[in-house]
């Protein structure tokens, strides 16, 4: 049913490791992964920030790991950004995704 150890081991992660990084303990972790305790909502929000995953996915609830990153900020910058791009148009987003495009690849 949840991913925990499935994506503990893509991240390379000590059962040890994984306990310390959301504040359980690693029998907690062990437990989990066997399926014989289900970890709390805290837990379960925790694991998905460290995955980097949503929740659905770590509880096994949709396919798509949905790429969601939780483990920073946005800066003043893409903040900035993303208030002016979700004032426009449609065709607007068109145009100005086209030229940041075409601008990233110029040398």
């Amino acid at each position: 049913m949840y991913r925990i150890k499935q994506l503990r081991e893509e991240k390379n992660l000590s059962q040890r490791a994984l306990a310390n990084l959301i504040g359980a303990s690693n029998k907690a972790v062990n437990f989990w992964e066997a399926g014989s305790v289900e970890p709390s909502a805290k837990f379960i929000c925790a694991l998905a920030n460290v995955f980097e995953c949503t929740t659905d996915y770590l509880l096994g609830r949709e396919d798509d790991l949905g790429n969601v990153n939780v483990m920073r900020e946005l800066t003043e910058d893409e903040k900035l950004w993303l208030n002016r791009f979700s004032k426009l148009t449609k065709k607007q987003s068109e145009e100005a995704l086209n030229f940041v495009d075409y601008i990233s690849t110029k040398n």
